[in-house]
This record gives C-alpha cells, sequence and structure tokens, in this order.
C-alpha cells in the first residue's frame, strides 16, 4: 500500500512498459571501431593465438561474452579485451608461483625504501 505522500510516478521504474524502459536505458552499443580490431588483431598475434577458435574462446573467458562473429563483439566488450589482452601479454613469459606476494606486478612501499 502506498503512504498518503507517496505518488504512482515515483514507481514509474519498476513497473514501465517496454518502451518507458527502453527510452530510459544506456544509450545503444556500438560496434568495436577498426583501431580497436586493429589493437586485437596485433594482440592475439603477440600471444600466439592465430586460429578464431582460440580467439573466440579466449574472448569469451576474457569477457564472459561469447560470440560467433566478430561483428557481435561490441565496442565496450573489446575495450574490455584489449585490456585483458594487453595484461596477458605484460605476464607472458613472467613466472608464476602462485604467491600473490612474490607474482604481484607493481613495487610496494617496502620495495622502494
Amino acid at each position: 500500500m502506498l503512504k498518503e505522500n507517496e505518488h504512482m510516478d515515483d514507481m514509474i521504474s519498476l513497473f514501465a512498459s517496454d518502451d518507458t524502459a527502453q527510452s530510459e536505458s544506456a544509450p545503444p552499443t556500438r560496434m568495436m571501431t577498426p583501431l580497436q580490431r586493429e589493437a586485437l588483431k596485433k594482440a592475439f598475434a603477440t600471444l600466439g593465438v592465430l586460429d578464431a577458435r582460440g580467439q573466440f574462446a579466449m574472448v569469451e573467458d576474457l569477457t564472459g561474452k561469447r560470440i560467433a562473429s566478430v561483428q557481435e563483439l561490441h565496442e565496450r566488450d573489446a575495450q574490455t579485451l584489449i585490456h585483458r589482452l594487453a595484461d596477458k601479454v605484460s605476464s607472458t613469459g613472467r613466472k608464476n608461483t602462485g604467491n600473490t606476494w612474490d607474482d604481484r606486478e607493481e613495487s610496494t612501499w617496502i620495495d622502494k625504501l
């Protein structure tokens, strides 16, 4: 039940029609840019992941989204993928001991003493 001073207008977002919800939602997603496509191509080449199956599997692993075609990769997901692939590239060849302290990437204030 509504209190005397509450209005039905305050509850629009919860019970909004699909048209209202869509107009209030985020802007439409854009497809990845040619620059993003080139950055992804270079990152995959650096990692040695050259086949489509391996690339699609890595996209799903790093973004949580399964795609069947490059055209399905949106700009935001491509940017996330670029950053995560860059992390993989920078960690390639680095020994992973399983100890988070020893495996840290940045120096701490203790290291700088």
